[in-house]
């Protein structure tokens, strides 16, 4: 199974990336379940939650989904880093892929393209997982 994780902050934007991944993991045959949490800095915390209640060790990766836009204050930078950070370090802890789709723009339009179509991230992180699952498998 592939845990996605959804930021409710900025939720159109965060529902296109869900969806993106959505439709590609299954595409594969593999099982999704989303986990929704109030904003990107979340994101890492409810993975962690996760992945400690796995005792089956069903979840073989996950897919964070956010999105960080700039606002005036350094605020923007925190959030973008520190869930980031907080993601990566769980994938190295647990040797689980995580496909970032955490999106950090500068405006809502770099925000908007980046979660839709080709260039959705949340498909893009979703095929990032699946190939580093493959890729474990095969070492």
């Amino acid at each position: 199974m592939i845990l996605i994780l959804q930021s409710l902050w900025n939720r159109s934007l965060t529902d296109n990336l869900v969806k993106g991944a959505e439709d590609f993991l299954r595409s594969q045959d593999l099982r999704t379940r989303v986990i929704q949490v109030p904003g990107a800095l979340e994101l890492p915390l409810a993975l962690k939650w996760a992945l400690e209640a796995d005792q089956k060790k069903e979840i073989q990766g996950a897919v964070a989904c956010g999105v960080v836009i700039k606002g005036d204050t350094y605020h923007f930078e925190m959030v973008a880093n520190e869930s980031s950070r907080g993601l990566s370090d769980l994938s190295l802890q647990f040797g689980i892929p995580v496909g970032h789709a955490v999106l950090a723009t500068y405006d809502i339009s770099q925000a908007i393209a980046r979660s839709q179509g080709e260039q959705n991230k949340g498909l893009e992180a979703a095929k990032a997982v699946n190939e580093m699952i493959k890729l474990k498998r095969a070492i």
